[in-house]
């Protein structure tokens, strides 16, 4: 690919990467390289927006000196009030392509799956696509046992009040319309944020559709997920759901 293809590419790109990080320092060469390789392989019109969360350690620095490498990396350091659905959002904000694709910095989500979501988002249309990791048995074996319970606890309230029938509604590794999601007013500022994109588009009638496929495990640094930090926004984003439910 020459170099007026690329440019025209980092202008005008089919899929914006969104990588929402907090302190992923070890993580992000890693997880460039990774996609490095598949943008390659399928030759995909893609930029990379790393969105640092006002991390402690050198996230943004690591994220800004790999730009000078990887022509489709964009690094951005968002302000105040940290939380990874504020960092999704201005991610949001900030991208230029027809779909987005929300990928952890943490290494865990199967990246090879991108290609899939852009058949289904530009080429189906679908406005949400999501990996679900509970279309087989075998590919939710890393889940926590406890995660396993509250996530189908939210997955059948999810469809007996709100008539949801998706299996995997919370995972945040997914592709959607940037135009469609931008007119969802998203407002939630931290991991709620899945399921608020997800009951949206199904309550607005978005076509939604699930992909197969297994989360893997983290290797270096901490997870920034807690349920006892999060429920109560996974709440307020259901009991609101239910509320939009009812006036339809």
């Amino acid at each position: 690919m020459d170099e007026k293809n690329i440019s025209e590419i980092n202008r005008n790109p089919d899929i914006s990467i969104i990588i929402p990080c907090l302190n992923e320092e070890q993580n992000i060469p890693q997880l460039v390289n990774k996609l490095d390789s598949l943008i390659r392989h399928h030759a995909l019109a893609a930029e990379v927006l790393i969105v640092d969360d006002c991390s402690d350690d050198y996230t943004f620095r690591e994220s800004f000196i790999m730009q000078k490498e990887f022509g489709f990396l964009r690094a951005l350091h968002k302000g105040l009030p940290r939380g990874i659905g504020h960092a999704i959002r201005y991610g949001i904000d900030h991208s230029r392509g027809k779909m987005a694709v929300v990928v952890m910095g943490d290494l865990v989500d199967p990246i090879a799956a991108i290609v899939d979501f852009q058949k289904k988002i530009i080429e189906e249309g679908y406005k949400l696509a999501l990996l679900s990791r509970y279309l087989a048995p075998e590919d939710h074996k890393n889940i926590p046992l406890s995660y396993k319970f509250y996530q189908w606890g939210y997955r059948f309230l999810c469809r007996i009040l709100i008539g949801i029938k998706i299996k995997d509604i919370t995972y945040a590794f997914r592709a959607f319309d940037l135009d469609w999601v931008r007119q969802l007013k998203l407002e939630s500022g931290g991991f709620e944020i899945s399921p608020e994109i997800t009951l949206k588009t199904f309550l607005k009638g978005g076509r939604i559709c699930e992909i197969k496929g297994r989360q893997g495990r983290r290797i270096q640094g901490e997870s920034k997920f807690l349920f006892s930090r999060e429920g109560s926004g996974y709440a307020r984003v259901f009991f609101k759901a239910v509320i939009l439910r009812a006036r339809y």
